[in-house]
């Protein structure tokens, strides 16, 4: 009985938080990881244009600083950052980011600079799911 109120109580913790699966179909994601050396050295700026194109390849981005930055309104909990930051950066030191398919996948990672977005968007926009939805924005 007592491993049933653990259960109880982790499942009322951590109701209103995500995961990445939380995600998966929905969004592509950029999970972004400031240099660990100098984190006062990072700077995340995003233009209105910009924003316009994360929007159409339906593209979340957060950045993990001491709070997460995000062009959406859902956050990650602080143990679920820590589980990404291992699992994307791979010890890393420098700046690194990731690019997540909405099937959940990485799809490109980088280190040492922030994203040359040109680049970035031809990943996304050559992705098939991507093309399908290119299509249908046509075909509208």
């Amino acid at each position: 009985m007592k491993g049933f109120g653990l259960v109880v109580f982790l499942l009322v913790l951590y109701a209103d938080t995500i995961t990445l699966e939380d995600l998966r179909w929905k969004h592509r994601v950029l999970f972004v990881f400031p240099p660990e050396e100098q984190p006062d050295s990072f700077f995340w700026e995003v233009s209105d244009s910009l924003l316009v194109s994360f929007s159409e390849r339906d593209l979340l981005y957060f950045v993990f600083e001491d709070s997460v930055l995000s062009n959406s309104d859902y956050t990650f909990e602080p143990l679920y950052r820590e589980f990404l930051r291992k699992k994307y950066v791979l010890g890393s030191k420098d700046l690194c980011w990731v690019l997540i398919g909405k099937d959940g996948g990485s799809k490109m990672r980088r280190e040492g600079s922030l994203p040359d977005w040109d680049e970035l968007f031809g990943v996304i926009d050559a992705m098939p799911m991507r093309v399908r939805e290119m299509g249908r924005m046509v075909g509208s």
